[in-house]
Parts: structure tokens; C-alpha cells; sequence
């Protein structure tokens, strides 16, 4: 028979366990906290450029419409139509200067969820669906993305694209400053033009993307 200082342990136990049950079932948020913890941060698709790796055939590849993800080219006074950024269903990638490259998987599905926000934004009712940022100077570059889609190509443009300025000199119905979805894909399509050398450039590729710019 047990004794009396065990018999209250035990009953101490059985009160203490009850009063944990009861507090986690009415504060589950605590218990989420703790299973949730190690929960891994979502997957950002910038600096995309140091996770890819070179194409295994780069002189092979042919870039065509058929096959295009998205096509990011820049008209600036002096030259228009400059291809900044392709890439293609395959995960390919050309930059400026005409490097093959091959996208994570991570990052090619990134950048096209990040395509598809894109679409569903308004139009702009611009020129070119170009959304236009507020700057005091004028002849700012103009970059035009491509974007695929169910329906053929998708162009949005941004004028006087600035990672610190946002202000649009027009809203666009009641959006007074650029979409944070626009900044990111000009991110991403930007460095695609990080440490370009004009004596670098390998134009036979240049000249394949140049190509297939629509018209």
C-alpha cells in the first residue's frame, strides 16, 4: 500500500499534468512555437546568378520564342533593343554578355511564380505597358520584360527603374508607387547585366537573343 508522502507525489503529479494538458489546449500558439521553430525561410531567388552553372554546350544552344520564360531588353538615347536577360523553359539563362547559363531549379520556379504575379497586375494603359517612375531628369533607360504566358507574350516596361525610388509620375488607378512585384523581377533581370564588358561580349549569342525580340 503505498505511503502517505507517495501518495501525495502522485497526486501532485496528476494535478500538475492536468494543468499542462488544460493550459496547451487553450494556448495552442505556444505549442505551434515550438513545432515551428526550425521552419526553414522561403527560398529568395536574388543572387540567382551565383547559384547557376555554366552550360555543358553553350555554343549549341538556340534560343527561340517557343521556349522563352522571359526576354528583359533595355532602350536607353543611344541604343534600344539591348538584350539584359532570357530565360528559358529548359532553365537556361543569357546574359548581357552572352554567357549560357543553367538556373537552379529553386530559382527558375521562383522566377516564374514572380512572372505569373507580374501578369495579374493591372495594365498600365501606357505606351507599352510601361510603368513610369517619378524623376526630376528625363531620358531615363526603359526596360521591357517579356513574360510568357497561356496566352503568348506578356510586355510589361519600366522607365527610370531605381531601387530607391518608387514614386510613379502617374498612378495607375490607385497605385501611387511601382509594385513591389515589379522591383523584384527588375532585380532579378538586372543581374543579368552585372559585370558586363562590352570586349567581353560574345556577340554570336547576343546576336541569337537579339533575334527573337518582338517586333
Amino acid at each position: 500500500m503505498p505511503s502517505g508522502i507517495n501518495l501525495k507525489s502522485i497526486l501532485l503529479f496528476g494535478i500538475l499534468g492536468s494543468f499542462s494538458v488544460y493550459f496547451l489546449y487553450h494556448n495552442p500558439a505556444l505549442l505551434l512555437s515550438k513545432t515551428t521553430s526550425k521552419k526553414t525561410t522561403p527560398h529568395s531567388v536574388m543572387s540567382w546568378k551565383s547559384r547557376a552553372s555554366t552550360h555543358p554546350e553553350p555554343s549549341t544552344f538556340e534560343p527561340s520564342l517557343a521556349s522563352l520564360t522571359l526576354l528583359a531588353v533595355r532602350d536607353t538615347p543611344v541604343a534600344q533593343n539591348v538584350p539584359t536577360l532570357s530565360v528559358y523553359n529548359d532553365r537556361t539563362a543569357i546574359t548581357a554578355s552572352g554567357d549560357v547559363l543553367v538556373l537552379s531549379q529553386e530559382d527558375y520556379d521562383q522566377i516564374v511564380a514572380l512572372a505569373g504575379s507580374v501578369h495579374a497586375l493591372p495594365e498600365t494603359g501606357e505606351f507599352r505597358n510601361t510603368w513610369r517612375v517619378s524623376h526630376a531628369m528625363t531620358s531615363k533607360p526603359i526596360d521591357h520584360v517579356f513574360l510568357a504566358t497561356d496566352n503568348g507574350l506578356k510586355e510589361v516596361g519600366v522607365y527610370g527603374y531605381d531601387k530607391e525610388k518608387k514614386e510613379l509620375k502617374k498612378p495607375v488607378g490607385d497605385i501611387t508607387h511601382l509594385p513591389g512585384e515589379i522591383s523584384e523581377i527588375m532585380e532579378v533581370v538586372l543581374e543579368g547585366r552585372v559585370g558586363y564588358d562590352k570586349a567581353q561580349e560574345k556577340t554570336e549569342i547576343v546576336e541569337k537573343v537579339k533575334a527573337i525580340i518582338p517586333a
